[in-house]
């Protein structure tokens, strides 16, 4: 039996799907620009709005960035009223322990060590987790 080799070209596809989200073969991924973040806790009696620090900011920055969206529908709770906001790229974060992030209709997975940092910045400024 003879197996042959067929070379396989993939070629990335670097296009736009808007200003913060590429394309590419394995799916579009987050590209933020903007350098300041808000976060928004709406929750339990508390009405947080608060605009992060610059490294506060350019650490969630680098969480978020060039994490490929997918379609999935996991049962962590999610709401815009807990959030990461980039411009209008609204970063939905779990309501309760789950290493997941919620943009749009898509997801990104995150680290555990990640999860943990984006919490300590919540927690920061009055917000808890878990909150559903």
């Amino acid at each position: 039996m003879k197996i042959f080799m067929v070379p396989v070209i993939f070629a990335v596809l670097g296009f736009s799907l808007g200003e913060n989200i590429v394309a590419s073969i394995f799916g579009p991924k987050i590209n933020i620009t903007t350098t300041t973040a808000n976060l928004i806790y709406v929750y339990d009696g508390k009405d947080i709005n608060e605009t992060l620090s610059s490294e506060e900011s350019e650490l969630l920055r680098k969480i978020f960035n060039n994490k490929t969206l997918y379609s999935d529908n996991p049962s962590c709770g999610f709401t815009e009223e807990v959030s990461i906001r980039f411009d209008d790229l609204a970063f939905c974060i779990a309501c309760d322990d789950c290493p997941v992030v919620k943009l749009g209709e898509k997801v990104i997975k995150i680290s555990i060590k990640d999860r943990k940092t984006i919490v300590q910045i919540f927690e920061k400024y009055g917000g808890k987790f878990p909150c559903v």
